[in-house]
């Protein structure tokens, strides 16, 4: 966790039975806090940041073109971390892989592919009864849209559907969990196309330099 600004702590403060708490360290779960340590981290890795390495929250991704460079890329960004303090879980750390899941994609020499677990699940969802499981569907297939291909015109129907149920209320799932679907059979044979699309994703090749 990240110190806490002194200005922002009495803030952060919470109360319980036992007196008032007040934070020193950024606490987790609270507004903005993924993106504060997201921006903190690739401020603190600038200088290796999308060169030789990527960054998703507390997720690190080394890459190099051989062992050798790999080897001086690892050594960087362990000299900045413990710089300023910060520490890695050995037993999450994977070193000199091939092919690796990272963010949900499988990426390999092959090119970047989606996670066939996710695939998976995501044929077994059945048919939407509310607004908010019909969401849930379309968000989870719209973050996989760079591999389906004509996603947005097939798709098309189910965000439709989804915007009239929606209209008139708050697009919180806590809303939209109230508001019940009546399925037609042209919306069923979308759903069925939008899943066999992610059955049959492309694989994203790596450009050569």
């Amino acid at each position: 966790q990240l110190p806490l600004a002194k200005a922002s702590q009495a803030i952060l403060s919470y109360t319980t039975d036992r007196g008032i708490f007040t934070p020193t360290r950024v606490p987790q779960g609270c507004t903005d806090e993924a993106l504060h340590f997201q921006s903190t981290v690739e401020e603190l890795l600038k200088d290796c940041l999308h060169d030789c390495l990527l960054v998703w929250i507390d997720d690190l991704l080394a890459f190099a073109d051989s062992t050798a460079e790999l080897l001086d890329v690892i050594e960087a960004i362990l000299t900045k971390l413990d710089e300023y303090g910060f520490k890695l879980n050995p037993k999450k750390c994977r070193f000199f892989l091939t092919e690796f899941r990272w963010c949900g994609r499988i990426i390999s020499e092959r090119g970047i592919g989606h996670d066939p677990a996710r695939i998976e699940a995501l044929q077994r969802i059945p048919e939407p009864t509310t607004a908010a499981e019909l969401q849930q569907f379309v968000c989870a297939t719209n973050w996989m849209r760079e591999g389906l291909v004509d996603y947005t015109r097939t798709v098309r129907p189910l965000q439709e559907r989804l915007d009239t149920a929606l209209h008139g209320s708050r697009r919180s799932k806590r809303a939209a969990a109230g508001i019940k679907l009546n399925f037609r059979p042209r919306n069923e044979l979308v759903l069925r196309k939008v899943k066999l699309s992610c059955h049959t994703r492309q694989l994203w090749h790596i450009p050569t330099p």
